[in-house]
């Protein structure tokens, strides 16, 4: 009975010693955001004195001013990120449809093709697409923006429709056939509908990519109206370099729409991501 005593001991000390560390962990994780959430409230002294816990009273004009500087960037990248993930859902759907369920030559050597793509890093890509968009005269337009984006999510887009629609059963499709219902109407009538999970977890990560992008935005788009919060951001930054309340302010204000975003699907997310990576 004393070993038995002695080893549930034992037991219950590891087990508070993992929690301890999970919590440890957790705490280094979220203290960033706890930092720059109480620090977006304070005044420049109020900074400096007192940088690491609240402190009175509270500056909530730091938000409306950033709020003010920020609204026509944020607004830009609204615009940009809507009718990317338009765009590549609508290219994805087709793609990934095509992919599952015709066959033509070369299908399987232009998906793997198709696929080496993900392997390539973005930054590599950099200096031929703005040679490119150059050519094409899109610099400092919408359009270098919102068609390199749609081209660059066709891949992910691509690869999880492609097994999703294969996933489903061809009895479906066979019955819908019998029964008279062209190609498009099975497309529309019998994938999409079962697509939704899928479709809002590759909307997700097209649009936190097309809001996060820093690189292409900053060496296509030089117009201070056309340009997105990344680089507004940027802007605000250099001209807020000493007035951290407000600086701070302005990066919380960036991130809640993202934010929203994911909080109110992430459900969603991780059921559609399980479907259309996992083939049956």
């Amino acid at each position: 009975m004393f070993g038995s005593r002695k080893s549930t001991l034992r037991l219950r000390q590891t087990t508070l010693f993992h929690k301890g560390v999970l919590a440890l962990f957790v705490f280094l994780t979220f203290y960033p955001f706890f930092f720059l959430f109480i620090n977006s409230l304070k005044s420049i002294p109020q900074f400096y004195r007192y940088p690491w816990w609240f402190v009175f009273p509270l500056h909530l004009e730091n938000y409306s001013e950033a709020w003010g500087r920020l609204v026509p960037f944020i607004a830009n990248s609204i615009v940009i990120c809507l009718l990317t993930i338009l765009g590549v859902l609508m290219m994805g759907c087709l793609g990934g449809f095509a992919f599952a369920r015709f066959k033509f030559p070369g299908k399987q050597l232009l998906y793997f093709g198709l696929l080496a793509m993900m392997m390539v890093p973005g930054v590599l890509m950099l200096v031929p697409s703005f040679l490119l968009a150059r050519d094409l005269h899109l610099l400092d337009t919408y359009w270098v923006m919102l068609l390199f984006y749609v081209a660059g999510g066709q891949v992910i887009a691509i690869f999880l429709m492609r097994n999703f629609f294969e996933a489903i059963p061809q009895d479906l499709f066979s019955a819908a056939e019998i029964d008279g219902a062209s190609t498009f109407q099975m497309f529309r009538f019998i994938a999409l509908p079962m697509s939704l999970p899928i479709l809002s977890t590759i909307a997700i990560i097209t649009g936190l990519g097309a809001w996060n992008n820093f690189i292409w935005p900053l060496v296509t788009v030089s117009d201070s109206d056309l340009k997105v919060v990344t680089n507004g951001i940027r802007e605000f930054s250099f001209t807020h370099l000493h007035a951290y309340g407000t600086m701070f302010a302005g990066y919380l204000i960036a991130s809640v729409p993202m934010l929203i975003v994911i909080l109110l699907a992430m459900r969603s997310f991780m059921r559609g991501l399980a479907a259309g990576a996992i083939k049956s």
